[in-house]
């Protein structure tokens, strides 16, 4: 490489390092991702340097362009998450899984048969939302449906696996309580 060529990606690599580190810090979701995606425009500017022999006219453009197909690249390569693929929920969160197992009002198996029983587009949206960790946003992408109808379907089905669960619970602790008072009478004399 010519000391023009070095001197103009290096003079490029100082004017537009900031703005298109900001731009792939806005468009993608790990700093893992944004360093390999700096690292690979910056090497693709600099084939593109060598090709056209340093005759790029608006390098902050060229760079940023670039910038721009390797965004569109990556979540290209991503996968859509089709309910074909889902056979099976398990809540990939530790604490979510530990307060599921330990909770006494009731069992995951339970809700599960519920969610199973219920429609199938509210099951799906607890699939992907809670099993692959979809925001909102995306389930409501993947599904075809619109935030605000996921959402009411999810805090719905919430408040009536609660409400079912728990109304379980009281009359489960209603049951014993009266089982107990019996247990304790005095024996006749």
């Amino acid at each position: 490489m010519g000391t023009e060529l070095k001197d103009t990606f290096v003079q490029a690599y100082n004017d537009t390092y900031d703005y298109v580190n900001r731009y792939l810090t806005s468009k993608l979701p790990t700093r893992d991702l944004i360093e390999d995606a700096l690292q690979s425009v910056y090497l693709d500017f600099y084939r593109s340097l060598i090709t056209t022999e340093g005759k790029i006219k608006n390098v902050r453009h060229y760079v940023l362009r670039i910038a721009k197909h390797y965004v569109a690249d990556h979540y290209r390569q991503q996968t859509k998450a089709t309910f074909e693929d889902i056979t099976d929920l398990n809540i990939p969160d530790e604490k979510a899984l530990a307060t599921l197992e330990n909770a006494d009002f009731f069992d995951y198996e339970q809700v599960m048969s519920y969610l199973k029983s219920s429609d199938d587009t509210t099951y799906r949206i607890f699939v992907l939302h809670y099993q692959y960790g979809y925001t909102i946003k995306k389930t409501a992408s993947c599904l075809g449906l619109s935030q605000s109808t996921v959402k009411s379907r999810l805090y719905r089905t919430l408040d009536k696996l609660k409400k079912t669960y728990c109304e379980k619970e009281e009359q489960s602790n209603e049951n014993d309580r009266y089982n107990e008072s019996t247990l304790i009478l005095p024996a006749p004399k």
